[in-house]
């Protein structure tokens, strides 16, 4: 717990990127990229995996036993963002009005600190 709020800079710092370049479902090439960024240089695999820009980030323990896995979307909605936020989203008419943004950025540093243990 305490190194998931030692890094929470780090999520709202994710959180508001992908707030501001939101991406529809199967057009998540920039999202994906984004992602594949960040697990660069940490001990995971990285692959892609459907018929989009959907990714599995393996995280071997080399430990037997039960398996974990985490999921999260982040395809944004076809809505136009009406506010004036300093991170608001540079695509018209797309936006993260379902909180997909703050539940992947906050999957992304869990990953993270699991990869860490």
């Amino acid at each position: 717990m305490q190194r998931l709020e030692a890094d929470e800079d780090e999520m709202i710092k994710i959180r508001r990127h992908l707030h501001e370049h939101p991406e529809l479902s199967f057009k998540e090439k920039q999202t994906a990229a984004y992602f594949k960024d960040f697990y660069q240089g940490l001990d995971c695999t990285v692959r892609s995996c459907g018929d989009g820009y959907g990714l599995l980030v393996d995280i071997d323990s080399e430990n037997p036993g039960p398996k974990l896995a985490l999921r999260a979307d982040f395809d944004a909605l076809a809505i136009q963002e009406d506010n004036d936020l300093p991170f608001k989203s540079q695509n018209p008419g797309v936006m993260h009005a379902c909180g997909h943004d703050g539940h992947t950025a906050y999957m992304m540093v869990l990953a993270k600190n699991l990869i860490a243990l």
